[in-house]
């Protein structure tokens, strides 16, 4: 694997990261909103398929670092 595959993957696992906070960050205001009367269910679905999609992110950036190696 080169230097720049590397730091590509690198990058890739930052962000992955940045959402994995970010994701959680909004799960943990879930509670709150839910006792200031808002309704979370819409919230709750987005954060759903946020969390698909992060882990086909996961899962793709798995394949091409096997692929490198």
């Amino acid at each position: 694997m080169t230097l720049e595959d590397n730091l590509k993957l690198a990058q890739a696992d930052s962000r992955i990261a940045e959402a994995e906070r970010n994701i959680r960050h909004v799960e943990s205001l879930l509670p709150w909103l839910s006792a200031q009367g808002y309704a979370t269910a819409e919230i709750e679905s987005q954060l759903g398929l946020m969390s698909e999609a992060l882990n086909r992110l996961k899962e793709q950036r798995r394949l091409i670092a096997e692929t490198h190696h």
